[in-house]
């Protein structure tokens, strides 16, 4: 089960903005209240965790491993990294966006299974989400061409 999702755009976090980058999205490691995933034994809640993602968020080596961890391709470059790509189940990418943002530019478009549509554009330090519909103003009728025998 999940909510699955597609995504694409470019959100470009320079070289020397990865390791702030990388700094912000690790302060999540202690938000117990933003986390998803967990185990329980006998009721109890035994440990907590971000969807798709390791309990110790510190295990995870980079801003670029976190970001491909959580399921983004990315491509990496001396002037930083660019991330164009997502295809897979909803998680809890937002957290880790919104707490690298002073460091990410770019906008990010998305299409959740049941056509519902959002962006993530980031500007000034920080995450602005937006949600949307499509909508056409113009149809017309299509006829198959007359054929013309030459």
């Amino acid at each position: 089960m999940g909510y699955y999702i597609t995504g694409h755009g470019q959100l470009k976090v320079k070289a020397e903005d990865l390791d702030k980058a990388y700094q912000a999205m690790l302060t999540l490691q202690d938000r117990n209240d933003l986390k998803s995933g967990g185990s329980w034994s006998g009721g109890q809640e035994i440990e907590k965790w971000y969807s798709w993602m390791p309990a110790d968020l510190r295990t995870i080596p980079s801003a670029a491993e976190i970001f491909r961890a959580l399921g983004f391709e990315l491509d990496e470059g001396d002037d930083g990294i660019t991330i164009y790509s997502y295809d897979s189940k909803i998680g809890d990418e937002r957290h880790f966006f919104a707490a690298a943002a002073p460091y990410i530019q770019g906008q990010f478009d998305w299409t959740g299974e049941d056509g519902e549509f959002w962006q993530w554009t980031f500007h000034s330090g920080r995450m602005m989400e937006a949600f949307g519909v499509k909508t056409y103003d113009h149809a017309q009728y299509v006829n198959v061409p007359e054929r013309r025998d030459a």
